[in-house]
């Protein structure tokens, strides 16, 4: 690291090694500070001209950070699985009084949604690389998964300072879903979001082309200077809405211009693909599309898919969004799409690391019993471990996390013999491919903290969890068996624990359990009942009545178990 700090204090002030910069992984706008033809410092003085500030770049091809891109004092940036970066879609179908498929809410959509840092206890020192992995414990139980007796955080995070941080060059790739279906709002939500990145989010250095498709596929506009505004905007308002959706024609035209347009190209290259998810022209299968972004991911470009309008799919996307390189999004509004955008563009294109693979072993006398936070089938057993695959680690303004749940090991679900404080309740063994190319491997222990030391990433992680296996079994209960009081009774209980939550960054989580509730009490006949939050107050103390317990029915919690037996013997077998 001293050697890093030594050659970019040298770049500063000497232009004429400035190739030295790109063994550094730095990029630094031009500058003519130590030229002959600058001002004098004392002309800047009278001119009241201040020097430019050297930008830099990052990457990502050395192992730590390098000079002024190091975060100070831990202030650092995230990273988070690639997949489902958030639950929009099933946000705003709760929103619209419907019950979402169980397929909408992806773990690791909601946990993209928060901020989920690791506790003080699960750090080695401040991260000085642009991957750092760490992990912790927690006691803890779920509603829906009784016999859960710890929850483990997985935390990711990376080195690199917010503050100074600029993305690498970008020759970007749009793919605009032009059929039938997008008319009217939808494809006038995709005009907005692509006004709204090239007048705020493109920068001199980036190249933008667009493709349209709908029965056959085309290029509106070929790779172009971001700077030119004024003909890409020309590009934009070209797009009309017809005919059918040729959704394979268009990735593939998308993918190929794309290749074309990275040759000699210095930075990241991306496919950026707007639809609604309705292929109905040509190979509609998943494994077409997968087959297609993998080995376009393999060849340095990636895949970010952006879900608008009420018809979205988001099974298929969730699939395509889960090979390497690959992150999805889903925008309802203009609002939502302005705030995404200004949040995480920068690191929605930004990929860290690739096909991390993560080897879960419990403790003596306990057993896996969840993992949350992986897109994808990307589970397997190995004996009493399990190994599970993250495709791609993007960059991210949050910190991300994967949770992992332990058990007791005896078949009986007895209480485990009490974990101590400092115990270690599993192990992970990780590696990843970095983006040089690398193999990087590491080691890390769950080890079990106190409530009061744990970090709010497992805090806030142990609600979170509670809520999507919740909503999960509660939307199965009712799409699949047909169960409206099961279901009721279950997001009743989950509504209970989030109505008097005080972390400010869950009251979101609590108004759409709360709309929820509404919806399904309304289908299992319990409309009529009154609402907790609208109880009376004490007209002598003033006080509010005591929130009751969050308490499972007998008979929902039975159900509960014998469903969790089947599904388990069905997709857990080794």
């Amino acid at each position: 690291m001293s050697t890093a700090r030594a050659s970019w204090s040298v770049l500063r002030t000497i232009p004429a090694v400035a190739a030295l910069a790109l063994g550094l992984g730095l990029t630094i706008t031009p500058t003519t500070s130590a030229d002959a033809r600058s001002p004098s410092a004392q002309e800047k003085k009278k001119r009241k001209v201040a020097a430019p500030a050297p930008v830099t770049t990052y990457d990502f091809e050395m192992d730590a950070v390098a000079g002024e891109m190091l975060a100070p004092d831990g202030a650092s940036m995230g990273a988070t699985p690639g997949g489902a970066q958030d639950i929009g879609y099933a946000r705003d179908r709760v929103q619209d009084g419907q019950v979402p498929h169980p397929n909408a809410f992806t773990p690791e959509g909601l946990f993209s949604e928060h901020d989920l840092p690791l506790g003080p206890s699960a750090h080695k020192g401040t991260c000085a690389q642009t991957l750092c992995v760490g992990g912790e414990a927690i006691a803890s139980s779920l509603l829906v998964q009784p016999e859960v007796r710890y929850l483990a955080q997985l935390g990711f995070s990376s080195g690199l300072d917010p503050k100074t941080w600029r993305r690498a060059p970008l020759n970007l790739v749009i793919v605009v879903d032009r059929s039938g279906s997008m008319s009217g709002q939808p494809l006038e939500l995709v005009r907005a979001s692509l006004r709204e990145v090239v007048d705020k989010h493109l920068r001199p250095g980036d190249r933008i082309a667009i493709v349209g498709y709908h029965s056959v596929a085309h290029v509106v506009m070929p790779s172009t200077a971001a700077t030119q505004k004024r003909r890409i905007h020309a590009a934009i308002d070209q797009l009309v809405s017809e005919g059918a959706t040729a959704l394979e024609d268009g990735l593939r035209l998308g993918f190929t211009v794309a290749q074309d347009a990275a040759k000699g190209f210095k930075g990241n290259t991306r496919v950026m693909l707007f639809t609604d998810e309705r292929p109905n022209v040509g190979r509609t299968d998943a494994a077409g599309f997968m087959a297609m972004a993998t080995r376009a991911s393999l060849k340095g470009v990636g895949l970010t898919t952006v879900g608008v309008s009420t018809h979205f799919g988001a099974e298929l996307a969730q699939k395509v969004s889960s090979v390497r390189g690959g992150n999805l999004f889903f925008f309802p509004d203009a609002t939502k799409m302005e705030d995404k955008f200004r949040e995480s563009f920068d690191t929605m294109v930004t990929e860290l690391a690739y096909d991390l693979t993560l080897t879960v072993r419990p403790a003596h006398g306990m057993k896996i019993a969840g993992v949350y936070g992986i897109p994808g089938s990307a589970l397997r057993w190995r004996g009493d471990a399990i190994e599970l695959d993250v495709k791609t680690i993007f960059l991210s303004r949050k910190k991300g996390a994967i949770y992992l749940a332990f058990a007791p090991g005896a078949s009986n679900n007895l209480p485990a013999r009490r974990i101590a404080d400092g115990a270690t309740v599993g192990h992970v063994g990780l590696s990843y491919e970095d983006a040089r190319g690398r193999q990087q491997r590491q080691g890390v222990a769950l080890t079990s903290v106190a409530p009061a030391r744990a970090g709010l990433g497992l805090r806030r992680g142990r609600t979170l969890v509670d809520q999507v296996t919740t909503l999960k079994r509660a939307t199965e209960l009712h799409h699949e068996h047909n169960d409206q009081e099961g279901a009721y009774q279950l997001v009743h209980a989950l509504a209970s624990q989030l109505r008097h939550t005080r972390d400010a960054s869950l009251h979101e989580e609590r108004d759409m359990v709360l709309e929820l509730e509404r919806t399904l009490a309304r289908l299992s006949g319990h409309a009529g009942e009154p609402d907790p939050a609208s109880a009376p107050i004490d007209r002598v103390s003033g006080l509010p009545p005591r929130p009751s317990a969050a308490v499972v029915p007998a008979t929902t919690r039975a159900r509960a178990v014998r469903l969790r037996r089947d599904r388990s013997r069905a997709l857990y077998q080794p």
